[in-house]
């Protein structure tokens, strides 16, 4: 083979090979610059992690709260974590101070994927998803032929991309329009503080609302006067049975505490 042919093919994979680290290294997204610290908040109850136009900012919170937010999931899906990335004000834990600062014209999406590579750089997070059989809420239609309850119904209007047109959730109360489906069933779980296996066959944007009883109500609010599993019922039209099924669930591999700013 010519010489030429030799340097003409080196210079063509020196090329390509960096394209690809370039192509790498801005799929790889991250802030422009991230504070990271143990909080000094004399706050007991943990503050949002906020998602704002280009940062991310959360203050007095858990690592388990960064975690959910930027993954997606509840706190109740996380598992084999130790005990002190959770923090409660009654059960303790860690909490932490988070400031980031995204590059302009980041999406929503960009942000929580930088918040996921900042726990892996800075936390040093690895978690998979995997499925276990596990104690579940099974939800499924109370009549068998598909009609819902009174106050659960397909949405009258959309307000995509959003996920929801409008809503309010309290103790014991949530009322939302336009709303995923998704939604509808992450309401319950909280209700429940359980997991929740979906096999309604439902899906889309409804309007609903439910009212309920919680411990910490008191009796001059205003709520249905029954449970979470007879509100389900009676509003909705749905069944909330015990059982077990598979499920799935963000198992966390490792986490550290945080390296220094």
């Amino acid at each position: 083979m010519e010489l030429r042919t030799v340097l003409s093919s080196a210079l063509t994979i020196a090329v390509l090979f960096s394209a690809a680290v370039t192509s790498l290294a801005q799929q790889r997204l991250l802030f422009d610059a991230a504070s990271v610290k143990r909080s000094v908040s004399t706050e007991r109850s943990p503050g949002p992690v906020e998602f704002q136009k280009t940062s991310v900012v959360a203050i007095g919170v858990g690592v388990s709260s960064l975690i959910t937010a930027a993954y997606g999931v509840p706190t109740r899906d996380l598992v084999d974590a130790p005990q002190w990335i959770y923090y409660s004000p009654f059960t303790g834990g860690e909490r932490y101070d988070v400031v980031a600062k995204a590059p302009e014209g980041s999406s929503p999406q960009d942000l929580r994927v930088m918040l996921q590579n900042l726990l892996v750089d800075r936390f040093g997070l690895r978690v998979r998803r995997e499925s276990r059989q596990l104690p579940v809420y099974i939800l499924t239609k109370l009549d068998e032929r598909g009609r819902l309850g009174p106050n659960l119904r397909p949405a009258a209007k959309t307000c995509q991309p959003l996920p929801t047109c409008e809503g309010r959730i309290g103790a014991g109360s949530a009322a939302y329009k336009g709303t995923q489906w998704s939604s509808v069933v992450q309401t319950i779980g909280n209700a429940v503080g359980d997991r929740i296996v979906d096999r309604t066959g439902l899906s889309g944007f409804f309007d609903y609302e439910l009212t309920y009883t919680t411990a910490s109500l008191s009796t001059t609010t205003t709520n249905s006067g029954v449970d979470i599993f007879a509100a389900v019922r009676q509003q909705l039209g749905l069944k909330l049975e015990a059982g077990r099924a598979p499920f799935d669930v963000t198992v966390v591999e490792a986490v550290d505490r945080p390296t220094p700013n």
